[in-house]
């Protein structure tokens, strides 16, 4: 089964369906469930049901609770399951890690302070990215620490519709490359958030986002932002998503008047954090406020 499930994800990537990253981290998680599979007498893929799945979500959740894997761990063994099955079987039911199987929420806290909080750091890392010809992936880390976006929707997104949203209304609207499709609106507060804007309109010109007209999200990722990412650890910045949880920090300042938990250690006033943390999830595209906690600190 291990075999004809590599085969199902290999047909995926020129298709562009699936990057060669995701197909190889995909089928490493999918070996632990054909394992287990074999062990209950199943060695074909058309065999495999929704029930099976669910006992093996169902003991992963077991081994959360016992703190042998992390529940984010155990969620995306699930969520491989789910991948190969739809491949398998259009009809493929999608197993619930959480619903279906028990397993924990993700409640991931920030224990550390995110890397680019400082402007000059991110200045420089632009800088240089341009000098590098990397110009695409200089107007992503604007993007994402100016706005709080998620790499993948600073790349999709139409910097030019956005900036003339934003000389109309001041605010643009996010949808785009969302998680979960949930779109919403970014608030333009700063000026160097519109000078970030019309920087990377100017990379765009005429194209439908900063990326190149010929290219599309999965081949920019494995190509111009994986060879940023040497730039941008020069100066300072660890991760991409650090950009995010910097943008975090820096509106739980403004909300507040107080640093964020991460950096302080402390919560100085709980009413002005509940506030902040509502405001700061809905910024960054999230539903609950406890996800706050993995970019400012925890709620103890």
């Amino acid at each position: 089964m291990t075999s004809a499930a590599r085969i199902l994800l290999d047909r995926e990537i020129p298709k562009k369906n699936l990057s060669f990253q995701s197909v190889s981290s995909i089928h490493q998680a999918w070996s632990k469930f054909s394992n287990f599979a074999h062990e209950k007498g199943i060695r074909r893929l058309e065999h495999i049901t929704s029930d099976l799945a669910i006992n093996y979500g169902k003991e992963l959740a077991q081994k959360v609770n016992a703190h042998e894997c992390s529940a984010g761990y155990a969620q995306r063994l699930v969520s491989a399951v789910n991948t190969v099955m739809k491949l398998v079987n259009t009809r493929w039911r999608a197993v619930k890690p959480v619903k279906d199987c028990g397993i924990p929420k993700r409640m991931a806290v920030r224990v550390q302070a995110p890397s680019g909080m400082d402007k000059d750091d991110i200045d420089k890392a632009v800088a240089e990215l341009r000098v590098n010809g990397l110009i695409r992936a200089a107007a992503i880390v604007q993007l994402a620490w100016c706005f709080g976006l998620r790499v993948k929707e600073a790349s999709l997104l139409d910097t030019n519709k956005a900036l003339a949203q934003c000389n109309e209304i001041g605010r643009f609207h996010v949808s785009a490359g969302t998680k979960g499709g949930r779109a919403r609106f970014a608030e333009l507060r700063h000026s160097y958030q519109l000078v970030a804007l019309r920087e990377s309109a100017e990379v765009q010109q005429k194209n439908r986002s900063v990326l190149k007209s010929d290219s599309d999200w999965h081949a920019f990722r494995e190509r111009e932002l994986f060879e940023a990412r040497a730039v941008i650890k020069k100066h300072n910045i660890k991760q991409y998503h650090d950009l995010r949880a910097a943008y975090a920090c820096h509106r739980y300042k403004q909300i507040t008047g107080n640093d964020a938990p991460v950096l302080t250690g402390v919560i100085v006033d709980r009413e002005a954090d509940r506030i902040a943390r509502q405001q700061i999830a809905l910024e960054l595209g999230h539903n609950r406020i406890s996800v706050v906690s993995a970019y400012v600190g925890g709620m103890a």
